[in-house]
């Protein structure tokens, strides 16, 4: 339990399950988290590393235990009750973390509207996480009870144009919360990387959720995308562009500079990967992206890499091998090398800081930026973080509003 950034009752929910009570388990992982379903599938699950069992190599598979719990328990839930009269508070942007603050916030018993610049709510969740891993009916199930709780969400409102701090403050909002998450794609310096035929992990997984599959064209994607297709990079991005393209029929290499001990993965989700039929090159460095006479991808030479010594640190150093440049013949290739903090608001609001690597610089007690009455959390303040700390960080900021308002009646 002290390793789940949420606290939920872990041993409490397994009792229920272990006495077939699924329902009173989904209900007791509900007192501390909204997204359990969500949780179940994609969660780093600190849990299990921190259960005692794993002395024995044997941990509870807690993860696997939520998901089962969140898909077929239920829970009575119910509009809280929330006061005409309670404080309003504007959440910007509906992913993980926006959505469980809205959550949290709405239990202390404010009136919370959440805006989304998008078409549906989600964020991350819903347009750069494919199908397989979360169902969107399992999304919409989640982020509905906690509009029964009594959130409201505006999409289609991209803040800094079509809204404004002062159009907030005009409706009597007494506090704001920037969570636009890290979904800004770090780009790849290499020639050729113009080139047709290239695209981001963050845009091509957009891209594939918005497909419009039908019984006709279930296989058949709505974007240019050819047929031999190359992943660079090691984390869950690149791991989850290399099968969604799997399940679009396609021939699908994952490249990557480390080993594949060090993929930022867990275990599990790499050996689906190589079960689906994924070819790996680990200790690989892609050099340029090669170009057919139409500008288009045509191949990525790349070099093979070794360990050589020690850094300081004691991390291991890479070079390359002499003489041990190849080409993987690829017609697309998709850069997934991580992502920056969508701190774009800026560009808005000059007066917001931002720390060297673009994420927005809070009070480390607060929570709030440069400007009065405006917080930030999640992954736009500490860039790449697994799912369950940025939930964990929208408890912490949900606690530091509360705080701040209260303050505000004396």
């Amino acid at each position: 339990m002290k390793a789940c950034p949420l606290g939920i009752n872990i041993p409490g929910f397994i009792r229920y399950l272990r006495e077939g009570s699924v329902n009173e388990a989904y209900s007791k992982i509900r007192e501390s988290n909204c997204l359990a379903s969500i949780c179940g599938r994609i969660c780093s699950a600190p849990c299990e590393k921190a259960c005692i069992l794993n002395k024995e190599n044997a941990p509870i598979n807690i993860r696997a235990l939520e998901r089962f719990a969140g898909d077929f328990g239920k829970d009575k839930v119910t509009r809280l009750p929330i006061s005409k009269d309670s404080k309003k508070i504007a959440i910007i942007g509906s992913g993980p973390c926006g959505l469980y603050s809205a959550w949290a916030l709405i239990k202390k018993g404010y009136r919370v509207t959440v805006f989304e610049s998008l078409e549906k709510p989600g964020g991350v969740l819903r347009y750069g996480v494919p199908e397989f891993r979360i169902p969107k009916r399992v999304l919409d199930s989640d982020i509905n009870d906690i509009k029964i709780e009594g959130l409201e969400i505006v999409p289609n409102c991209f803040f800094g144009q079509t809204l404004s701090f002062d159009d907030l403050l005009q409706n009597d909002f007494k506090a704001i919360l920037i969570a636009t998450g890290a979904a800004i794609p770090k780009y790849l310096d290499i020639p050729g990387v113009n080139l047709a035929g290239v695209y981001y992990g963050e845009e091509f997984l957009m891209r594939v959720n918005l497909m419009k599959s039908n019984i006709f064209s279930r296989q058949i994607p709505t974007f240019p995308l050819g047929n031999k297709i190359a992943i660079i990079g090691s984390g869950n991005t690149a791991l989850d562009c290399a099968r969604a393209s799997v399940r679009l029929g396609r021939e699908v290499t994952l490249i990557f500079r480390r080993s594949e001990d060090e993929m930022r993965v867990k275990t599990i989700e790499r050996d689906y990967a190589k079960e689906e039929g994924i070819k790996f090159e680990p200790l690989t460095r892609p050099i340029e992206v090669l170009a057919s006479n139409k500008n288009f991808v045509k191949g990525l030479k790349c070099v093979r890499l070794d360990y050589t010594e020690q850094d300081e640190s004691g991390k291991w150093q890479l070079e390359e091998v002499p003489d041990s440049q190849f080409t993987i013949e690829a017609d697309t290739i998709v850069v997934a090398v991580g992502h920056r903090p969508n701190s774009n608001i800026q560009k808005f609001y000059p007066s917001i800081e931002l720390d060297e690597d673009g994420s927005i610089m809070v009070d480390a007690d607060t929570g709030m930026t440069s400007l009065n009455g405006v917080f930030a959390a999640g992954n736009v303040v500490t860039n790449a973080q697994p799912l369950i700390r940025t939930l964990g960080a929208g408890k912490d900021i949900a606690d530091k509003i509360d705080n701040y308002l209260k303050a505000q009646k004396k």
